[in-house]
This record gives structure tokens, C-alpha cells and sequence, in this order.
């Protein structure tokens, strides 16, 4: 799980999103209302259907193009239960809430993938 996530509020505009997603290189966000709950998520794959309907990301908000209610686990939720969700919903991210479905983190493809083969790797070579 990242716990250190970024989370969008409703009122974040599509194009703020797009640059988030740009600069951090994620693959989405959790959209969060004003007591953390999550309330929806933001894909690349939102923005480019938003983009291919030739909306203006500047006048979206991520209320507009969030998908509502994500699946979402909790901290104890096994692993092998969240591939289950990801590859069942074919998703990118599961938000990780707490009791009250406030936002503590995130589980992604990739933290799943770097978790489990990293230690099959070893770096060989000279560092800066």
C-alpha cells in the first residue's frame, strides 16, 4: 500500500488532474470530499474520454468524470482478494479507507508487482 497518496477534491478541475497525473505518473486519484471520505476516482482513462468528447478539461471538475462509489478495502483486506478486485473491475488502483471510509491510502497494479518480484532483481553496475 503507498500511503502517502494524492487525492483530489469534487471542485479539482480536469486539467489540474491531467497535470497531477502528468508530473506524479500515476494512473489515477482518488477524489475525496471535505471529511476525506472517498467519494470517487480520476483515471487517464476519464480524461482521455473526456478529451475524445472534445470537453474542455479546463471547465470539468472531477465530479463530472469521476467514476462514483470505486471499490475500496480496507487496511487488513488480503492481497490476493485485492488482485481479485483488480483484475476482476479491471482496475488500476484500490483506495484504502479506514472505518469511515476516510482515505489512507492506495494499492496499485504496480505496488502489488513491486512488492512481489523485486526481490528477484539485483542492480549491477556504478551509481553517480
Amino acid at each position: 500500500m503507498t500511503s502517502n497518496v494524492v487525492a483530489a477534491r469534487e471542485s479539482t478541475t480536469a486539467m489540474d488532474i491531467s497535470t497531477k497525473l502528468l508530473i506524479g505518473e500515476f494512473n489515477g486519484l482518488p477524489v475525496i470530499d471535505n471529511n476525506a471520505k472517498v467519494i470517487g476516482i480520476v483515471t487517464a482513462v476519464d480524461i482521455l474520454r473526456a478529451l475524445r468528447q472534445g470537453k474542455n478539461l479546463d471547465s470539468l471538475r472531477a465530479i463530472d468524470i469521476m467514476t462514483r462509489n470505486p471499490v475500496v478495502v480496507n487496511q487488513d483486506t488480503e492481497i490476493n482478494e485485492i488482485i481479485d478486485i483488480i483484475l476482476q473491475k479491471a482496475i488500476i488502483l484500490v483506495p484504502v479507507v479506514d472505518a469511515d471510509r476516510k482515505l489512507i491510502g492506495v494499492v496499485g497494479r504496480l505496488d502489488i508487482l513491486q512488492q512481489n518480484l523485486n526481490e528477484k532483481f539485483v542492480t549491477i553496475g556504478e551509481t553517480s
